[in-house]
Formats: structure tokens, sequence, C-alpha cells
């Protein structure tokens, strides 16, 4: 396995690890989606669903995993899972629907997109100090078509090819933001 794929898996793992154990469980996706749901002042509907529709993702991570009785992911675990998930498409229909209920949350304005400062807020809500890593250089790397603001179809195509990329000269590798070594 390549190192460029483990540090993306760890740069992911370190997001969602909500309980900062070094693993990812079906705990810490449940506590993101309620952080991101409390963040944003969502309707108890929608936090419900954004934490069901988290869980899935989690799942069909598992379902790839090759571990014997764990109930959590290691970096390397993460990593093969990963790479194993480039043609399920339950894994595809997951992220989707993830990114569409977070979206939702993320466009404060209504307007259809995500404009710089609603992206540099998702990063402030997960957590990730600012300064940390370039937002605009992330933004850029998402912002597929230039025109300054984020489509869903764009968040969407730049996480998926975060998960399934080795090209380590993609903007699209600051998705979750910078790297970790």
């Amino acid at each position: 396995m390549s190192d460029f794929r483990k540090r993306k898996a760890r740069t992911y793992l370190n997001l969602i690890d909500y309980d900062k154990d070094g693993y990812i469980s079906e705990e810490d996706f449940g506590g993101l989606a309620r952080r991101f749901a409390e963040a944003y002042d969502a309707s108890e509907e929608r936090k419900e669903n954004l934490i069901k529709t988290f869980v899935i993702v989690w799942k069909v991570f598992m379902k790839s995993a090759d571990i014997e009785n764990e109930r959590r992911l290691s970096v390397e675990i993460l990593a093969e899972s990963m790479k194993q998930q480039r043609y399920d498409p339950g894994f595809i229909i997951a992220v989707n629907n993830a990114f569409r209920g977070l979206y939702e949350m993320m466009d404060i304005n209504q307007d259809g997109y995500l404009q710089p400062e609603e992206h540099r807020l998702l990063f402030e809500r997960l957590g990730v100090p600012d300064g940390s890593f370039d937002h605009k250089l992330a933004f850029e790397g998402i912002d597929a078509n230039g025109d300054g603001k984020i489509s869903i179809e764009e968040l969407i195509a730049s996480a998926l090819e975060f998960f399934f990329s080795e090209d380590e000269n993609s903007p699209k590798k600051f998705v979750y933001g910078q790297l970790t070594d």
C-alpha cells in the first residue's frame, strides 16, 4: 500500500475520530454527524437522518475491512478499505447521500452552492484549527470549474477522488484538509 494512501487515510481518520482514540468506529461516525447537526442548528429530524446516513457509510467501510470481531478501523485497515470501495456502488451511494445531507446544512445562505466562508466554517466545526491548512487551496481544488463556489456535484466528485485516486498532484487530496504525515 502506498504511503500516499496511508496519509489520506490518516487525515480522514483524524477528522472522523470523534473520541480521539486513534481509531474510527460507528460511534465516531454518529458523534461526528451529531456534532455537525448541532453546529448547524439542524432540526431533530435532519439530525437523525444525518446520523443514520453517516452510520451507513461506516457499515460500508466495515463491509470491506478484513478484520475479525473488531468494531473499529486503524489507519492501515481504513486505507485498505478505501482502496476496496472503488467499485462498490453501495459505497458511492452512501458517500453521495452523506454529503448531500451535510451540504444542505453547510449551505447557510441556501443559494445551492458553498461559498469560501461556508467551506471554511465546515473545518472550523470539525475542530480543525484555523491556519492549520490552506482553506483557499482546498476550496480551489474542489471548485472544478473555477467559478468561485462549490456545487454538490463538485464536492461529491472531490470526496470520491480523495478516497480512490493515487494522484499525489491532485488538488482533491485536500478535501479533508492538509494531509497528515
